[in-house]
């Protein structure tokens, strides 16, 4: 069972309303939009999305006692304002939540290549339906092209030296599953301390390339805050520093009530631009208790704002 993060805070910052219109933008397991179902009336709606179809009957099936309108797309976050134009809501929604983690159901599905715990084919497609896959990027990439996404998006120190690795292990044979490109890492740290396992951050920054999630998730923030009624909300559980400063630069940015140019000396924009107000001045970690009870929560950030106009 995945175990969902900062749900409690996540309710709570959301304030659900009996008879609102809600998006839980990254379904997963359920357990975020269970939530907020139980919460609302039959007046309200839930509109659920995740690029993973199996996620999406998973939650269909969670949520079919509830008694509030229900939707279900399997579509990519980034694209929720074709959603609510479908649904006929954009401007009227009063939450959106997006937990941006990779579920337990795709970690221990072994075949879908998210985990070097286990042996399977490096695929890291949240939607199946893609064409890019893991394999893909460490078999045809150029090194630098490797080095360059190793250290964009898993910020990893020895990022040319495993590029260089994996670039003379596929003159080999193709680098075709977890377990091998694992070891490559694992070789490339040699006796070198890690506080994470060696592959971590390798491993992070190909689903990042696969998925293109730091792309799709500066697209969905910006689509995400016209679709808000006055007062609406958005919530984003981040789980990296990558996504975590997206959030916070975006958040702060259409937080400003003056827009001007940095070097003009004098505002002459009125002062008064601000989109949203930020709720959550400091970023919300998981407790003490939580991390205990759900390891996998320790890396969760929590930001929150609230639309003003």
């Amino acid at each position: 069972m995945h175990t969902p993060v900062l749900l409690s805070e996540s309710i709570e910052f959301l304030n659900v309303k009996p008879e609102g219109i809600y998006f839980d933008c990254t379904s997963g397991g359920g357990g975020h939009s269970e939530e907020i179902a139980k919460r609302l009336s039959e007046k309200g709606m839930l509109i659920c999305l995740d690029m993973d179809e199996d996620a999406i009957e998973r939650v269909r099936e969670r949520l079919k006692s509830y008694k509030c309108n229900k939707f279900f797309f399997h579509k990519n976050f980034k694209d929720i304002d074709e959603v609510a134009n479908e649904v006929g809501i954009a401007g009227e929604v009063d939450g959106i939540l997006a937990d941006l983690g990779t579920s337990m159901f795709q970690l221990k599905d072994f075949e879908r290549g998210f985990s070097f715990s286990g042996e399977g084919e490096l695929d890291m497609r949240m939607n199946r339906k893609s064409n890019l896959t893991a394999e893909e990027v460490v078999n045809r990439y150029s090194e630098n092209e490797l080095a360059l996404i190793f250290k964009e998006y898993g910020e990893e120190r020895l990022s040319k030296k495993i590029a260089r690795m994996i670039v003379e292990e596929r003159k080999i044979s193709p680098i075709k599953t977890t377990s091998r490109l694992a070891e490559i890492a694992v070789k490339a740290y040699g006796s070198r301390k890690s506080r994470i396992h060696p592959a971590t951050r390798i491993f992070q920054a190909i689903r990042i390339e696969v998925n293109k999630e730091l792309e799709n998730l500066k697209i969905f923030l910006e689509k995400s805050i016209p679709l808000l009624k006055k007062g609406g909300r958005l919530v984003v559980i981040s789980f990296h520093s990558l996504e975590d400063r997206i959030v916070k630069n975006f958040f702060r940015d259409k937080a400003k009530n003056c827009i001007c140019p940095e070097f003009q000396m004098r505002c002459t924009c009125g002062g008064n631009n601000a989109i949203v107000k930020v709720l959550t001045k400091k970023v919300i970690r998981p407790s003490e208790v939580e991390v205990g009870e759900n390891p996998a929560s320790r890396s969760a950030r929590l930001r929150a704002c609230e639309k003003v106009i």
